[in-house]
């Protein structure tokens, strides 16, 4: 099953995280959330989760993790983005509230 994963960071490489540990944003039924010390463990791994950012183009544009697509919220159940591997975890991620 395809591991869909929220993650939402203040900013996107190396800063700090959320005030609460992350713990206080919704996560959908079989949605994990993780920190963003998490993902940097993930991304020096051998296999490295597929990142996903869910703004725009231009807000892609302008701040994004390297190695990652773009798939805007609008267009997530069109895309054919999404890897084709299920068992590689997928990580939605944007700027974070506020």
């Amino acid at each position: 099953m395809l591991r869909y994963i929220w993650l939402t960071t203040t900013l996107l490489i190396g800063l700090t995280l959320l005030p609460g540990g992350g713990t206080n944003i919704l996560a959908a039924e079989g949605f994990e959330v993780i920190t963003t010390p998490e993902l940097k463990e993930w991304l020096q791994a051998d296999q490295k989760p597929f990142l996903a950012y869910t703004l725009s183009q231009v807000e892609f544009f302008e701040q994004r993790i390297p190695g990652s697509v773009c798939i805007p919220t609008e267009e997530m159940q069109n895309t054919r983005a999404l890897p084709q591997d299920l068992n590689r975890p997928v990580v939605f991620y944007c700027k974070g509230p506020g």
